[in-house]
């Protein structure tokens, strides 16, 4: 389905009746629906008006919906255009090795086997438990499942690190990371990412070393510069995704410094970024706590790679509450959880209106999910505090952005889809 972020309203040339007030049912009104899917848009009353119809009709005009007879005032509802804000976020998924190793690249994708005996946790009868995935078969649901349920409110696109054409030899080809993201950032990416990144039963395909500071420059890359966008297209994202710490740094200059070391440049990569005006957040999947061995296995000795991934989500300017800064994830349950959780955090719940309404204009009326089994509905009146409470507020004095929040926040954020009536006082 097509997506236009611009939505421009179809509103009605009908008078306000002298001393109309909000929550009135007379005058001039236009319900504007704004879905993640795009224009959607309803009129509130019978007829339209033309483009240029925001000029006094002396005309006497009749309502459709109250019946009563004005004088022809028009006081411009009509040429009000919402814009709904759709973040740009660019996924840079971990290809290497590591997450097909037999062993240690298998783990419990349900959560139903803790222990490790091979049986359902707690089950009297010894249910065997469901086999073990790879991470990349995990990686690649949960990357399936967050575009399709995203899509409509996020520009996606991917870079793998490493490429597809990494080798699993000790030398720099075990390194390569494309210059330009494997998918660049547009709407309705979700089925060209899934058939560009490797199949959910990939083995082979899956090699190499983890290049994570390289895929950052690159998703950068491919995000527009901040110089170039109006300040309501500015919501862009990275989501790294990756299981263990990152090497293969660019000025390596043997096997032991490309694979057993730590790339520092990573964490100054995501800081640099995020100073450009790009967040990112970072997962972890099953990342341990410890210090790393030294010892010549292909990854980074004598650090530990869970405070490193902390580092790196502070950098990149979102990292969560508590000592965990990092999603890290042990199963493909809370890899999907981690991946709502951020989507939900990116979603925007601010309209940018142009014109700023003026004092003849004012929100009438603001449904959440009207075709839903449980709409949220707000009259005129707005909400002082939106850390505490539910409903819609101005964003500031000039009434230029509409906010949702609380409940109404969340809910957009599931459905992408609110109806916002906009009406009229006479002068």
């Amino acid at each position: 389905m097509s997506r236009h972020p611009l939505l421009v309203s179809t509103l009605l040339v009908l008078s306000a009746c002298p001393g109309n007030s909000p929550g009135s049912d007379d005058g001039e009104s236009a319900s504007t629906h704004l879905t993640g899917s795009g224009i959607d848009l309803t009129t509130k009353n019978a007829s339209t008006a033309g483009p240029d119809a925001t000029t006094e009709d002396p005309t006497p005009t009749t309502s459709a919906e109250s019946g009563s007879s004005t004088t022809g005032f028009n006081c411009g509802v009509q040429g009000i255009t919402a814009k709904v804000r759709i973040p740009r976020v660019m996924l840079v998924l971990d290809k290497s090795g590591s997450m097909v190793a037999a062993g240690s690249g298998y783990w419990d994708a349900d959560g139903d086997d803790a222990d490790d005996d091979g049986f359902v946790d707690g089950d009297p009868n010894m249910a065997l438990a469901t086999p073990k995935v790879t991470r990349w078969n995990s990686l690649h649901a949960v990357v399936d499942t967050i575009v399709t349920n995203f899509e409509e409110r996020m520009n996606f696109g991917a870079v793998l690190f490493p490429s597809v054409d990494a080798t699993s030899k000790t030398n720099a080809s075990a390194c390569p990371v494309k210059p330009e993201p494997d998918v660049a950032v547009a709407e309705n990416n979700g089925a060209t990412i899934l058939t560009t990144i490797p199949p959910a039963d990939a083995t082979d395909a899956i090699k190499g070393g983890t290049p994570a500071a390289a895929g950052i420059m690159t998703a950068v890359g491919g995000l527009p510069r901040m110089e170039m966008l109006a300040e309501e297209d500015d919501l862009r994202f990275i989501v790294l995704v990756t299981d263990g710490a990152a090497n293969c740094a660019a000025d390596a200059v043997d096997v032991a410094t490309r694979f057993d070391e730590y790339d520092e440049q990573l964490p100054q990569f995501v800081a640099d970024a995020h100073t450009a005006g790009i967040s990112t957040f970072v997962v972890g999947i099953d990342i341990k706590n410890v210090a790393s061995p030294i010892t010549p296995d292909g990854n980074p000795d004598g650090i530990n790679p869970y405070e490193k991934l902390n580092e790196v989500a502070e950098l990149g300017g979102m990292p969560r509450d508590g000592a965990e800064k990092f999603y890290n994830t042990e199963n493909q349950l809370e890899l999907q959880a981690a991946l709502d959780a951020i989507g939900d955090v990116i979603v925007d719940c601010t309209f940018a209106l142009d014109p700023a309404l003026d004092k003849y204009q004012y929100v009438r009326e603001l449904v959440v999910d009207p075709k839903g089994p449980a709409p949220l509905k707000y009259d005129v009146q707005e909400i002082t505090d939106c850390g505490t409470e539910s409903g819609w507020h101005f964003t500031d004095a000039t009434r230029s952005a509409i906010q949702l929040c609380g409940d109404a926040c969340s809910l957009y954020k599931a459905s992408g889809d609110v109806n916002i009536v906009f009406d009229c006082l006479s002068p």
